[in-house]
């Protein structure tokens, strides 16, 4: 991957730890000039030292993302660092868990502000500012496959990220005659902090040991997702775009649109009642 983005500028939310971590050490690795980005100064410090150390370039905005103001912010601080913006990556999350009925507002407000709110808001600001450079550039957001399974204490979380992949589909469309490229990633389980302490709950939901151990096993490394990341921001990652891409150990996953069941008859009249309570009684 050496060389793949070289001199390219780009923005990675939610760079100071984990996924977000891996993602700006890889690009910086291809070649880019970083942009770390964390609500936590000191953890983007480091990695933003790490690249430095290595030979690259990389500066630091501390702030935490969720509003327009905050991914302005992000935008002129490329734009000032490295005189441009050329990928925009929204990995940036804070998750609030538990069962539905207890959740308060604020967690809503707290998971759906970052991840939803700061994917749209870093994705139009990248947006406009690639397509006053003359056009070109690439968005990579970050969802889940959680959104269509409905997982059991994620809901906030299957919340926003089934709307990250909706804003994704929608931005790829709009954005292309800009020649601006917007796909987005499903990571699969990796072994980060959040979601070791989530392996750790699972005990509380029914699983015994066994089923837990199996589940940590089953965790990949940050650094295993990085590579799709780093090609999705490069020029032939750029040729695709309106796609939600995961990678397994061997396996590259594309979650296509969800499919549509049409259930009717060749009668042109409109559904009766006791028509349309039998054809709906059989999808149960």
């Amino acid at each position: 991957m050496t060389g793949l983005l070289d001199g390219q500028a780009v923005v990675v939310t939610g760079a100071g730890r984990g996924l977000g971590r891996a993602y700006a050490l890889g690009l910086a690795a291809a070649g880019a000039r970083l942009v770390v980005n964390d609500r936590d100064g000191d953890p983007a410090e480091s990695v933003a030292a790490e690249i430095r150390e290595a030979g690259g370039e990389a500066v630091v905005v501390a702030d935490a993302v969720g509003t327009r103001a905050a991914a302005v912010r992000l935008v002129e601080r490329s734009r000032d660092a490295f005189g441009r913006v050329d990928v925009m990556v929204t990995n940036a999350g804070a998750d609030r868990r538990g069962p539905v009925l207890d959740l308060t507002d604020d967690d809503w407000e707290l998971t759906l502000t970052t991840h939803l709110m700061g994917s749209l808001f870093c994705s139009v600001e990248a947006a406009r500012a690639m397509r006053d450079q003359g056009g070109g550039g690439a968005i990579v957001n970050v969802t889940s496959d959680a959104f269509h399974q409905g997982v059991p204490t994620l809901a906030p979380y299957c919340v926003s990220k089934g709307g990250i992949y909706g804003l994704t589909r929608v931005l790829a469309a709009e954005l292309a005659p800009f020649d601006i490229a917007v796909n987005a990633i499903a990571p699969p389980a990796t072994r980060t902090e959040p979601m070791l302490a989530y392996t750790d709950s699972l005990a509380t939901m029914g699983l015994d040991a066994q089923q837990v151990a199996a589940f940590k096993a089953y965790l990949q490394e940050p650094e295993d997702i990085a590579p799709l990341v780093v090609f999705l921001a490069s020029p032939a990652g750029r040729r695709l775009t309106g796609r939600v891409l995961g990678v397994t150990r061997r396996e590259l996953v594309s979650l296509e649109p969800p499919a549509t069941s049409r259930l009717g008859s060749n009668d042109p009249g409109p559904w009766t009642f006791d028509e349309l309570a039998a054809a709906a009684a059989g999808l149960a």
